[in-house]
C-alpha cells in the first residue's frame, strides 16, 4: 500500500491504496496529484478484500439501517450510524464493496481492485463538489479550459456542442483542459471566480470523434480505458487519455475571465445575457443526482450551514455581475471550428 496526495482546489485529500488502484485512479486524478499535503482535509483508504466485504455485510444482516441515501440514479446506500461522524454504508443493489467513515477518514473495502478505484474516484468527485460548496460555490453544467492563463467557462444545453468546441480549443488552439462537462464555480475572495474541474469521462458521438483527426486516429488504433459505445453509442475517454491523445496537459483549476454560452440555433439568444438566462443554461437543477451529500462530507469540510450560503438567485446574480458573458450561436456542425476560434480569439 502506498499513499498519494491530491490538491483538489476546493479541499485536499490523501489516498492510501495498492499501486494498481492508484494507476486506475490516475486516469481521472493525475491533474490533482501533488508531492505532499501536510494535513489533508480527508484521508481516503482503499483496499480489495472480498472476504472482509462479506464479513461486514453478514454482521449487519439483521440490523435495520438508520438511513438510505442516493449517490447515483441507479445506486443507493443503506447507512448505519455507529457514532458521531462514524457510519457504515452498504450499496443497496450490489454486494461488491462497503464504505466506512469517521471524522476525517473514509475507508472503502471492495471485492476487487477495479471496484475500489471506481468508488475512490466517485468519492474524490464528491470532495471537490462539497469543498466547493464550503466556499459558497456550485457545480455548473459547463466545461472549462485555460488559454494562456485565462480561464474560460463553456456552457450550454445538452447538444449545444460543448465537448466538440472544448476538443477543438485544446487540439487547435493550445488550450489546457480543466473540465469537460461539470465544473465547480466558486468565488476566490478577491472578486474573481475560480473554476475547479470535476474529473469525468469525455463522451463523444461518432461524428464528434471524426471531427478531430487525432481522436479519430486514436480510437481506431488503441485500446481505451473506457471502451467504445458504452452509453447511447458514444465513445468515452478518460481525462488522461484526452491529455495523451491531444498532447496537452489537464490542469486542476483556473481563474475564470469570461463565460461563453453555446446556443445551437440563433433564435432566441438574448443580446445581453442576464442571471436568469445564465442559470437556465448552466444550472443542473434539483434533479442533479450529484447534489446529494451522501457521505456527509460538508460537515467534515467545515462547510457553513445552508442558511449562511448565498441563496440561489443572489449567487447567479453575483456571477453575472462579476464575469463577462458571451453567447455564440451556430446551426450546422461545420461551424464549430469557427465557434472554437471565436472563443480562443476573444479579448481576455
Amino acid at each position: 500500500m502506498t499513499i498519494r496526495f491530491y490538491d483538489l482546489t476546493t479541499c485536499t485529500c490523501s489516498v492510501t491504496a495498492d499501486d494498481l488502484v492508484h494507476e486506475t485512479m490516475a486516469h481521472y486524478l493525475s491533474a490533482h496529484q501533488v508531492s505532499k499535503v501536510d494535513h489533508p482535509d480527508v484521508e481516503l483508504d482503499l483496499c480489495a478484500d472480498a472476504d472482509a466485504v462479506t464479513s461486514v455485510r453478514a454482521s449487519l444482516t439483521n440490523m435495520p439501517p438508520d438511513a438510505i441515501r442516493r449517490s447515483h440514479p441507479e445506486q443507493r446506500y443503506l447507512v448505519w450510524t455507529t457514532g458521531t461522524h462514524h457510519e457504515i454504508l452498504l450499496p443497496e443493489r450490489t454486494t461488491d464493496h462497503v464504505i466506512t467513515t469517521t471524522t476525517n477518514r473514509v475507508g472503502v473495502t471492495a471485492d476487487r481492485i477495479r471496484t475500489a478505484a471506481t468508488i475512490g474516484i466517485r468519492i474524490v468527485r464528491q470532495l471537490i463538489m462539497r469543498g466547493g460548496e464550503a466556499r459558497d460555490g456550485r457545480a455548473v453544467h459547463a466545461g472549462a479550459i485555460d488559454i494562456d492563463g485565462a480561464g474560460v467557462l463553456v456552457g450550454g444545453h445538452p447538444g449545444a456542442g460543448k465537448t466538440s468546441v472544448l476538443t477543438r480549443l485544446v487540439e487547435d488552439h493550445g488550450a489546457r483542459s480543466v473540465a469537460n462537462d461539470r465544473t465547480v464555480l466558486a468565488p476566490s475572495g478577491d472578486g474573481s471566480w475560480m473554476a475547479a474541474g470535476v474529473p469525468l469521462a469525455w463522451r463523444f458521438t461518432p461524428e464528434g470523434v471524426d471531427g478531430s483527426p487525432r481522436l479519430a486516429a486514436s480510437v481506431r488504433s488503441r485500446r481505451l480505458a473506457r471502451g467504445h459505445g458504452l452509453v447511447d453509442g458514444k465513445v468515452e475517454l478518460t481525462p488522461l487519455e484526452i491529455s495523451r491523445i491531444l498532447d496537452r496537459p489537464v490542469i486542476a483549476s483556473t481563474q475564470v475571465t469570461r463565460v461563453v454560452i453555446l446556443v445551437r440555433s440563433p433564435d432566441g439568444a438574448p443580446r445581453t445575457p442576464d442571471p436568469v438566462f445564465l442559470r437556465e443554461r448552466l444550472d443542473f437543477g434539483e434533479a442533479d443526482f450529484f447534489a446529494e451529500d451522501w457521505l456527509d462530507l460538508r460537515s467534515r469540510l467545515d462547510a457553513p450551514p445552508a442558511t449562511e450560503r448565498s441563496n440561489v438567485h443572489d449567487w447567479w446574480a453575483k456571477v453575472a455581475s462579476a464575469v463577462p458573458i458571451k453567447v455564440l450561436t451556430w446551426a450546422n456542425p461545420t461551424e464549430l471550428a469557427r465557434v472554437a476560434a471565436a472563443v480562443a480569439g476573444a479579448p481576455r
